[in-house]
């Protein structure tokens, strides 16, 4: 008795293009990490945050020559660190969303911000700060792969393994277009969390910087509202 094969796979292929198939318009290369990174150092646990070794190579081979501040930075190792903690002993206390530097100041910028889902008015608005800021390149290290949009464009990209039980993460590396844009201010934010900014200016309350040793840089001059909108002099 002829018997028929379960399950078995007839392709019928479609006139014209098949949806959900495409190719990137710009270079996308992967990075592979091992899992053998040290942790430990001089008998003690130290801050588990740092940027996988491939991840690091690969920017200070993009970065050779050129200036570049972490937003998100205060626990790397290259560049102008800024971060809102203080605890991280960053160059400059500030935040993201209210960069305290003139438009230009350097030729790059690395966004590595916490691993949350962001809104997309908020990518918006990080990704007008950074190019503000940077002159050439806006770099993305995440969880989540972010579009361009008429501030910046994607010319390359970098898919990361950093382990063998992880969420794979993404470099990209955005381009600067004319005109930029400057950076939403205090009472400009729409949605998601940078609302609190609103609120903070309504209430002329100033931002929740920690404590700072003494000689130490805060990126805050102190105007009527009480919340810095920028303008920090390096």
């Amino acid at each position: 008795m002829q018997t028929r094969q379960i399950g078995f796979v007839e392709i019928q292929r479609k006139r014209g293009r098949i949806a959900g198939f495409g190719s990137p318009r710009f270079p996308v290369d992967t990075l592979w990490c091992g899992v053998n990174r040290p942790r430990k150092k001089a008998g003690r646990r130290q801050n588990g945050w740092s940027f996988p070794p491939a991840v690091r190579e690969q920017l200070l081979h993009e970065l050779e020559g050129k200036t570049c501040v972490h937003f998100f930075g205060g626990n790397a190792d290259f560049g102008i660190r800024m971060d809102l903690d203080a605890v991280t002993n960053p160059h400059v206390v500030a935040d993201a969303f209210l960069p305290p530097f003139p438009r230009d100041s350097f030729d790059a910028v690395i966004l590595d911000p916490p691993y949350y889902n962001m809104r997309r008015e908020e990518n918006i608005a990080l990704l007008h700060a950074a190019a503000w800021v940077a002159r050439e390149h806006v770099y993305w290290f995440h969880t989540v792969w972010i579009g361009g949009n008429h501030v910046v464009k994607c010319d390359r990209a970098w898919l990361i393994r950093v382990g063998d039980q992880c969420a794979i993460r993404t470099l990209q590396r955005f381009k600067v277009l004319e005109p930029k844009f400057k950076p939403l201010a205090p009472g400009e934010f729409k949605r998601g969390e940078c609302l609190k900014y609103n609120r903070w200016s309504q209430a002329a309350v100033g931002l929740p910087f920690p404590d700072l040793p003494a000689g130490k840089q805060i990126a805050s001059r102190a105007p009527a509202s009480k919340v810095f909108v920028g303008d920090w002099q390096r």
